[in-house]
């Protein structure tokens, strides 16, 4: 598993560092990087072996070739020991190794230097190779979902990899031996059917005269060229077997191949895939994947989600799980509770994409002790606060109407557009959390509006207020909204059991210009620039 990444001068991304656990969440709004955190640990893990052709010039931040890009990961225990060259010599020695590296530097003058190197606990230096980076089973799945590719039987795919360790458990043998004793019966066992396939009874054209025609051929021309070469076909290996496998999928109407189902369907198959291959292969799995919600309704996403919190987090003693990575932007895939395994991205123009700093108070033992506090305040819809640009606090929802109202109506604010979430806080206790949240989790763009209309019984709480306030980025309303709405405009009607219908007409009626100026510092948090 990894425990850390570093990613440097790649794509969007400057410098960023990530501690990650079994599971992480990389979140953020559309082109903040997230996926380039990915794509760089494919270049470095995934199935092509990294060369200077995994790179061009787009990939240097601000396409700056003239920096060099660095992407290293360290793993949370020690590979298997294999041979290796160290940087200083040529003499291979054994290394278990704790990280991976990979440089790439490109120059004005054509010069390219692109080096993957492996470390050792000691932090000693060896030259990379594929033998070390074959222990790391890591599995990208794009956005673009490609389940044939997935289902070929190649050494890079899942399908490919387990079939091949099936394939390596059932050839075993002693050394002395030549076959194993299974493969021994099943050589046996095909010898009838490899003499109805090779009958020349066929008319016409049949495999054995092909089979024939073709030895001969190879024998003649190579006849004083190659030394003892002969040639065989044969029929019965048992890999052969393993990819003719079809996976079909049975529904109502019939029984049809997997790539005829649905979108949905498919997706839920290829992580089932993972899934198996994690649990069977006992192996250190990780799993790069791009918005696991893809083509799910709301409840597959929350079963899913299930799903990876198991691989991640087995309930089994001393099962290591496998690590899932994953960028999403479905309040589904989020929990509060676990905010300790997410990642909330921005981007600027000079840092590019970088993770807000949480507070050293966000660690899985305080989450667990607080899971009960966060249960009562949190719910799919509160979970947006991870995903948003912008955010405004709200205590109820007759708040939440009218500047729902306001923004469309009046002030040319298209909240969704410009992916922006106010959010319904339960009370003015609710908006004091989320005051703390969002600063606990390093979320800057917020702003709160809450009532004047409280007893002063949570001074530690309260500080929170005075940190909106202090920081503008809080608003308080003198007595209540109702009051305030009806003292700016005397006819104003608020019911006690028609709040929200009230708030609304209110938002719909007023002119623009009579909006209170108060509202306007509310305006101006949600028309800033990014």
């Amino acid at each position: 598993m990894i425990k850390r990444i570093l990613i440097e001068n790649f794509r969007s991304i400057k410098k960023l560092e990530l501690d990650t656990k079994n599971l992480c969440a990389l979140i953020g709004p559309n082109s903040t990087g997230k996926t380039n955190i990915l794509k760089a640990l494919t270049i470095l893990l995934g199935e092509i072996y990294p060369t200077e052709r995994a790179f061009s010039k787009d990939d240097f931040f601000k396409r700056d070739i003239n920096k060099t890009i660095c992407i290293q990961v360290w793993f949370k225990n020690e590979l298997k020991p294999c041979k290796l060259s160290k940087c200083q010599g040529l003499v291979k020695e054994f290394c278990a190794p704790v990280s991976f590296r990979l440089t790439h530097t490109k120059k004005e003058d054509a010069f390219i230097n692109t080096k993957f190197s492996v470390f050792d606990k000691n932090g000693v230096e060896f030259y990379g190779s594929g033998d070390a980076r074959d222990q790391v089973s890591f599995v990208y799945i794009p956005s673009d979902r490609n389940l044939e590719k997935q289902m070929t039987i190649s050494r890079w795919t899942l399908l490919g990899k387990m079939l091949r360790k099936i394939d390596e458990n059932f050839r075993k043998k002693d050394e002395e031996d030549e076959f194993s004793e299974l493969e021994i019966e099943f050589r046996e066992a095909m010898k009838e059917p490899k003499k109805i396939l090779e009958s020349s009874e066929v008319p016409d054209l049949s495999y054995s005269d092909f089979k024939n025609e073709f030895i001969k051929a190879c024998e003649e021309n190579t006849k004083g060229l190659a030394s003892n070469f002969s040639l065989d076909l044969q029929i019965y290996d048992p890999l052969f077997y393993y990819k003719t496998i079809q996976i079909m999928g049975k529904e109502d109407l019939g029984t049809f191949n997997i790539e005829e189902l649905g979108s949905g369907v498919q997706n839920l198959v290829l992580l089932s895939l993972f899934k198996t291959y994690a649990k069977l292969m006992k192996d250190k799995a990780i799993l790069a994947i791009e918005e696991p919600e893809i083509y799910l309704h709301p409840q597959a996403q929350r079963k899913l989600y299930k799903n990876f919190l198991e691989l991640a987090y087995p309930e089994i003693p001393d099962e290591i799980g496998s690590q899932i990575i994953y960028t999403t932007h479905n309040p589904n895939f989020v929990d509060a509770f676990r905010a300790d395994e997410a990642f909330i991205l921005s981007k600027d123009k000079d840092d590019g994409t970088f993770k807000n700093e949480r507070s050293e108070y966000i660690t899985a033992e305080n989450l667990r002790d607080d899971k009960f506090r966060i249960y009562t305040h949190f719910n799919t819809e509160r979970n947006e606060l991870f995903f948003a640009k912008r955010i405004l606090l709200v205590e109820g929802d007759s708040d939440k109407i009218l500047f729902e109202t306001l923004c469309e109506e009046k002030w040319d604010i298209d909240i969704d557009k410009e992916c922006i979430s106010i959010i319904e806080c339960g009370g003015k206790g609710g908006v004091i959390y989320f005051i703390g949240v969002c600063r606990l989790l390093g979320i800057r763009n917020f702003f709160a509006v809450w009532d004047e209309d409280y007893e002063n019984d949570y001074e530690d709480e309260f500080k929170n207020l005075q940190f909106a306030i202090t920081s503008k980025k809080g608003l308080e309303i003198s007595k209540n909204l109702e009051s305030f709405l009806r003292k700016n405009f005397p006819n104003s009607s608020f019911r006690e059991k028609h709040k929200v219908e009230d708030a609304y007409n209110w938002a719909m009626l007023v002119e623009s210009e009579e909006v209170p100026d108060e509202f306007k510092k509310i305006r101006e948090f949600l028309k800033q620039d990014e």
